[in-house]
């Protein structure tokens, strides 16, 4: 089930309102998710802009529901995974399995 919250533009912007607090986030097109991540949300996502660490082609919007925990923002990312891999019988564009 995706993230209950609306989708943000996917700018500089937008990320620097965000807390640095634990949280799971999805990265997409308004239409199509294309990576769940989680982590320290503000940091993570400002990975994600070209010239970062972790960049994710494609990438216009993002959500975020924070968690308050890292255990708890990692179960969170696991059940989007799979709810997802459930629906579309495979992981989002440029997610990877966790092990």
């Amino acid at each position: 089930m995706p993230l209950p919250i609306k989708w943000s533009a996917f700018n500089k912007e937008n990320v620097s309102r965000e807390s640095n607090n634990y949280g799971v986030y999805e990265l997409g097109n308004f239409d199509d998710i294309l990576y769940i991540g989680e982590g320290q949300v503000y940091t993570r996502l400002m990975s994600h802009f070209a010239g970062g660490s972790h960049p994710i082609p494609g990438t216009s919007s993002y959500r975020v529901e924070y968690t308050g925990s890292k255990l708890r923002a990692t179960q969170r990312q696991n059940a989007e995974l799979n709810s997802y891999e459930r629906k579309h019988g495979k992981y989002p564009k440029y997610s990877k399995k966790k092990g």
